[in-house]
């Protein structure tokens, strides 16, 4: 006997609350995928798309350390969902209809796991929404709105998930309401000693950064730097991840190695956390791979354990402490830098004159739609934006930074000096330029055989210690390696550092390439 025609799954459960029907047919695969898919949406089940994957936003109930990431107890994070989990799903959802030849009749079954596996490889091609960040605040849209409605944000992307009552903010706030709002803020920092108006206008940028990161395609990483330890650096982190998530900062170490660097930070932007702290970075900081993270709206993150990879959101808020902090490359026009200095020998005996990690949790709510209100205020009251934007985070400083400025604090960026200063890579570039010969062009080769010479005489003899001593990288079981410096020049072509310009001359008649420096 042939079985009957399949039971369409209807748009939306009954009024009893009976659950949708789905006959499966093994050779209608495709159909029993699709409408497994459509019910599940139907059914708003927690199920979203991120990228090419599908997650599911998980509470954490304890704290856990793993894969060198420390969460606190309460965080909410997005794990993948596997095929169990979506067996899981789809049968606690759909009434699965299987025929019985024998009974010659209908029988209910689990949802067959070919089912969830062949959803799962799909890849992307899925009717569940688009997920780009969780928030457990109120925040603001890319259009300046405040989104403050719990669920999922179809316009952005945001799912917003808090078990606090938010009271409405006002939609047309004034100056004077910003104002006071800011004052407010600024009372939560007043215990921090920054070292400057600049540091602490950086540290508010931070906590304005952490609640509107989800509507910024790009933001800068802000990095804490402390003489010594116990100034308080971590605590300011915290404070700003606390209003932002509710908890205190995810915590990730930094290996030296890129690679390893990389496995961490895509680990955590795969889980959806918000706000993710390098903690007591030990040497300058550098990483291609976090520069494209800061830079870009998506990238893509190889999957641990698996050759495929998979192409993420980057909205979450990137933070680094550090004694003596530095940052080196690329990444120090990424930077916004806090400086804090308690001026004493030992800052960690020191009491604040309130707990501010205790306050920020009590008075989360207060302090939340401040922040808001201030950016809210720039926005409706059409505050003046500062020219010329950062470059790679233009919609970050005609926000974040704009309003701080508008409302009457210093620039946050007007540490970006001192972290180019003391870039360690541009010290060294700049020993190279100054100990390189200034005039007539010169090749590499030329270079190489001034060491050789040199190298040859006694060292009181010597007339290009500078040279030698400035390209000792470059210098190798007694000689320069040639390709090495080639290599560095090239990539330094043009570059002005300390007053001085190395140029490219083109080539002379053997070939070879030749330069000079130039001061500017």
């Amino acid at each position: 006997m042939n079985a009957p025609a399949n039971v369409t799954v209807p748009r939306q459960p009954t009024r009893d609350g009976a659950r949708p029907v789905i006959q499966y047919i093994e050779s209608e695969l495709p159909r029993c995928v699709t409408q497994a898919c459509q019910a599940a949406v139907d059914a708003a089940a927690p199920i979203y798309a991120r990228g090419t994957s599908l997650v599911r936003p998980v509470h954490i109930a304890t704290t856990t350390h793993a894969n060198d990431v420390r969460r606190i107890e309460g965080a909410t994070v997005l794990v993948p969902v596997d095929k169990a989990a979506l067996v899981e799903i789809f049968t606690t959802l759909i009434d699965w209809k299987k025929w019985d030849m024998r009974k010659d009749d209908l029988r209910s079954i689990a949802c067959p796991s070919i089912v969830a596996e062949t959803a799962l490889a799909r890849r992307g091609d899925w009717p569940f929404p688009q997920l780009r960040a969780v928030v457990s605040a109120p925040t603001l849209r890319p259009d300046g709105t405040i989104l403050s409605n719990k669920g999922f944000d179809t316009q952005t992307g945001i799912l917003f998930v808090s078990e606090l009552e938010w009271p409405i903010l006002s939609d047309q706030p004034s100056k004077r309401d910003a104002q006071a709002a800011m004052g407010v803020l600024r009372g939560l920092l007043e215990s921090f000693p920054f070292v400057g108006p600049a540091d602490r206008s950086a540290a508010l940028a931070m906590i304005l950064t952490a609640l509107v990161r989800p509507c910024l395609p790009t933001a800068p990483l802000f990095g804490v730097n402390a003489p010594t330890p116990g100034t308080g650096k971590s605590k300011l982190v915290d404070l700003a991840a606390i209003l932002a998530t509710g908890q205190a900062a995810a915590v990730l170490s930094a290996p030296r190695e890129e690679a390893e660097l990389q496995k961490h930070v895509g680990s955590v932007l795969m889980a959806g956390d918000a706000f993710i702290t390098l903690d007591n970075i030990e040497y300058p900081l550098r990483s291609e791979f976090l520069c494209q993270v800061l830079t870009q709206g998506a990238v893509a993150v190889r999957v641990l354990g698996e050759s495929r990879t998979l192409k993420l959101p980057t909205g979450s808020t990137f933070c680094a402490t550090g004694n003596s902090l530095r940052f080196a490359g690329d990444l120090t026009r990424r930077v916004v830098l806090i400086n804090l200095d308690a001026r004493v020998e030992r800052p960690e005996d020191r009491v604040f004159k309130t707990d501010v990690t205790a306050t920020a949790k009590t008075r989360r709510i207060e302090l939340v739609s401040a922040a808001l209100t201030v950016l809210r205020a720039f926005v409706v009251q059409r505050g003046q934006r500062i020219a010329p934007p950062l470059g790679s985070f233009e919609d970050w400083s005609n926000l974040v930074r704009s309003a701080l400025v508008w409302i009457g604090e210093a620039d946050p960026l007007l540490n970006a000096g001192k972290v180019r200063d003391d870039d360690p890579e541009r010290e060294r570039t700049a020993a190279i330029l100054n100990a390189l010969p200034i005039g007539d062009p010169w090749t590499v080769g030329k270079i190489s055989r001034m060491i050789d010479l040199d190298l040859e005489q006694h060292p009181s003899q010597r007339r290009h210690d500078v040279l030698i001593d400035a390209l000792g990288e470059f210098i190798q079981r007694g000689a320069l390696n040639k390709q090495r410096l080639g290599h560095f020049l090239r990539k330094q072509a043009g570059r002005i550092v300390g007053g001085k310009r190395l140029v490219s001359c083109g080539h002379d008649r053997t070939n070879a390439a030749t330069w000079t420096v130039e001061a500017v």
